[in-house]
């Protein structure tokens, strides 16, 4: 990853941080809950920031922003810091990659200000949290947080990343990824605005170009969820991906390619 320099701009009193990096059409991307800006995206800036110009921010719960004073978060306030970001350093139109919770923000925007997107790429992203499975799990998790910072650590971690990929890495690599996963104030605050969150509302209001991408190894969020995004967003475009929920971290390759593909295919 290239030296980037950080910026911010306030947003509803709280002072959000971001970088850019590169030149060309405008990308913004939007990390979900447990990750980070910095770290998010490692495996793909170098690639994308060849000929596009990236803006990539953290929301309230990241390392580069705090949470608000009141430590509540909304989908519509994480929503509100992006459209602040782009409309301090976009100079129109920008495309989206939003991944898991991102894309859910994402949608906010899309439905919001309309005009400030141009197209998106959604991946491991989720309308709502209210199947029996998606409860159970953000129950398991929060109860983790509170009695057992490792236990909640290892129970990401196994559901973020494949079988497959979780064994074929070293220990140190695992280690790395559950470092960023313990239960940071906010972490457990993102968890919590999961565990209300139904955007229902807002998916069928999308009317920019969207590619949904479904990796098909998720044990965080199964690619059935993925599938009802495809049947909400109306003239979506939809393609499975053989990965865990973590597919910039084991498919970053196939994953560009993706993205590449259908955001060249349009410009």
């Amino acid at each position: 990853m290239a030296s980037v320099s950080m910026q911010r701009v306030e947003a509803a009193g709280v002072p959000v941080g971001y970088f850019t990096q590169g030149t060309g059409p405008e990308v913004l991307l939007i990390h979900g809950a447990g990750g980070h800006p910095e770290s998010s995206f490692a495996n793909l800036l170098d690639h994308l920031a060849q000929d596009r110009r990236l803006i990539v921010p953290g929301y309230s719960g990241s390392s580069f922003t705090p949470l608000p004073e009141d430590g509540e978060l909304s989908f519509e306030l994480l929503a509100d810091q992006m459209i602040e970001v782009l409309r301090a350093t976009a100079h129109g139109p920008v495309d989206v990659i939003g991944f898991s919770t991102g894309a859910g923000i994402a949608s906010v925007i899309a439905a919001k200000e309309p005009e400030l997107i141009r197209r998106m790429i959604f991946c491991g992203g989720f309308m709502h949290y209210k199947d029996p499975r998606q409860r159970m799990f953000i129950r398991t998790w929060l109860k983790l947080a509170k009695l057992d910072a490792n236990g909640f650590a290892d129970y990401s971690t196994i559901h973020a990343l494949s079988d497959r990929y979780l064994d074929s890495i070293s220990a140190d690599e695992r280690f790395q990824i559950r470092v960023g996963l313990m239960p940071s104030d906010g972490l457990v605050a993102l968890c919590k605005l999961v565990n209300d969150m139904d955007l229902s509302g807002y998916m069928p209001k999308i009317t920019c170009p969207t590619l949904v991408v479904a990796p098909t190894g998720d044990q965080l969020i199964p690619n059935r969820y993925a599938r009802q995004l495809r049947d909400v967003i109306p003239g979506s475009e939809y393609v499975e991906l053989d990965s865990g929920h973590l597919v910039a971290v084991e498919k970053p390759k196939e994953l560009l390619k993706i993205i590449d593909e259908f955001l060249d295919q349009r410009s």
